[in-house]
């Protein structure tokens, strides 16, 4: 249940967050329908579990227990980056272009890569991983924790295709703004608590 809630809670931070990809599901929706932009979200939910995958992969066989108190450190310190870098930015609705998108596969080939070619995501699975690490979770609680942040992710990106013509009429630059500041603190605040987490070790 810890593994759960605590996904829960990663993967509603996450799907606060604004950039390039929120603003291309919108514009894919709105310009080529609500199947298209699911096409779409496929594709990103795709990527972040290769993703997550790749980095077990990679480094799964590092032994973090000798390691815990500097890889929290180092998850920590990404986390209360990422929640400053997102405070400070102001938002910009006017860099994404996906007139090209024809087909619902285009779509997916889409959120294929927007996700994959911005290196902020790569940066926070990394700090994610990196946190999870720190829990010393289980193999079936290791997934449990993924599984439900990506499926917070899921089910926030159809409420946000749901509801793409209200959210499309009313994305204003102030608006987006105060929303990524929320979005920053949130991340600003999972870091901190990580960050004292380890101290206490």
């Amino acid at each position: 249940m810890d593994a759960i809630i605590k996904g829960l809670i990663s993967g509603t931070t996450v799907s606060l967050l604004i950039g390039p990809i929120f603003i291309a599901l919108v514009d894919i929706t709105i310009t080529k329908g609500w199947r298209s932009g699911l096409a779409y979200v496929f594709g990103i939910i795709f990527i972040d579990t290769l993703l997550i995958y790749a980095l077990y992969e990679l480094l799964g066989d590092i032994d973090f227990m000798a390691y815990q108190k500097e890889i929290g450190l180092v998850g920590g310190i990404v986390l209360v980056l990422f929640g400053i870098l997102t405070f400070t930015s102001s938002a910009n609705i006017q860099h994404t272009n996906v007139e090209n998108i024809k087909t619902y596969f285009a779509a997916f080939l889409k959120g294929i890569t927007i996700n994959i070619l911005n290196p902020f995501v790569i940066v926070w699975w990394m700090g994610i991983y990196t946190t999870v690490a720190t829990f010393n979770y289980s193999p079936p609680e290791i997934f449990a924790y993924y599984f439900s942040l990506l499926l917070m992710v899921f089910l926030f990106d159809l409420l946000k295709i749901r509801f793409a013509y209200y959210i499309k009429n009313r994305l204003k630059t102030g608006f987006l703004t105060n929303l990524k500041k929320v979005a920053g603190v949130c991340l600003f605040i999972f870091g901190v608590a990580m960050l004292v987490r380890i101290t206490q070790l």
